[in-house]
């Protein structure tokens, strides 16, 4: 019985172009940040910073903030691997909206606005442990105790308050820190490069054909190769244990001939049992007195 499988429409045209929030949940950590950028945090620092309208105009503050909170609240601080999740992952491409930054641009974004960045992200911390998250990505927030508490005393005791804001200060350093060690470890590696490029060849069909045509030659070759120098060994194998039994069993064939039951042995021959030996000279005495 044939088995039907759902069909792969991985060249079909779309006659509307999806958006690519359509690929992402509505409950996912990527919007409720952008939500969260969008709506609630200043940037006025941010902006104020860019006073010059010559060049390439700079990406957008509010999406560049979005995009490093969403990496860093996920494990990701490496600005070559935020790159690359730009253009692989659904929950980056929704915040870049299919303009990706390259790494460098990422890391000198956090380089330039280090101290307003860190200040934002505390902020950010502190609203969604105040609405009552218990997680913003991988950071566990104790939102859910915040929010039991602020229903019994009404309000968090101010000593509660400034300790937390230091442990989330903390927090908000140690993802920096980590960001910034990753991009120094990377940029000694790969310098200028992003470290995962491919040959030129890999884009173009026709030659990515005839690389992995002469590529599968050359291990089916390989493959023929060691199949013969296997059979080889065998063989060679089998020839010396043949040589080797015909020898031991030529050594056993000798002993058994020379040591053969009821045969006297090469050094006896031509002597007689010393029992036979003593009463032949008897008998040869006795003869020698009885002769006349």
């Amino acid at each position: 019985m044939s088995t039907h499988f759902r069909p792969w429409k991985i060249d079909e045209t779309h006659l509307l172009p999806a958006r690519v929030q359509d690929y992402v949940p509505a409950d996912h950590l990527s919007r409720f940040i952008v939500g969260l950028v969008r709506e609630n945090l200043d940037l006025s620092r941010l902006v104020g910073s860019y006073t010059s309208a010559l060049g390439q105009p700079p990406f957008s503050p509010w999406m560049m903030t979005a995009l490093l909170l969403t990496a860093y609240a996920s494990g990701l601080y490496s600005s070559r691997r935020i790159a690359k999740a730009c253009i692989e992952r659904a929950d980056f491409m929704l915040i870049v909206a299919g303009d990706p930054p390259d790494f460098r641009t990422i890391s000198d974004f956090r380089k330039r606005h280090l101290q307003a960045l860190a200040s934002l992200f505390v902020q950010v911390l502190k609203l969604a442990e105040k609405a009552g998250l218990v997680k913003l990505g991988h950071v566990a927030l104790d939102g859910t105790k915040i929010k039991a508490n602020a229903s019994k005393h009404k309000a968090m005791s101010y000593d509660r308050m400034k300790k937390r804001e230091v442990e989330l200060q903390a927090e908000v350093d140690a993802w920096l820190a980590a960001a910034q060690a990753a991009d120094a470890e990377e940029d000694k590696l790969y310098g200028d490069k992003r470290g995962d490029e491919l040959p030129d060849w890999v884009a173009d069909k026709q030659k990515r054909l005839d690389k992995i045509r002469a590529a599968k030659a050359e291990l089916e070759a390989e493959a023929k190769a060691a199949a013969e120098e296997e059979t080889r060994r065998r063989e060679e194998a089998e020839r010396k244990r043949i040589a080797e039994s015909r020898k031991k069993n030529g050594r056993t064939q000798g002993a058994a001939q020379l040591h053969r039951p009821g045969q006297p042995r090469a050094v006896d021959q031509g002597r007689l049992h010393p029992g036979v030996q003593c009463a032949s000279r008897r008998r040869c005495r006795g003869a020698d007195h009885r002769r006349p």
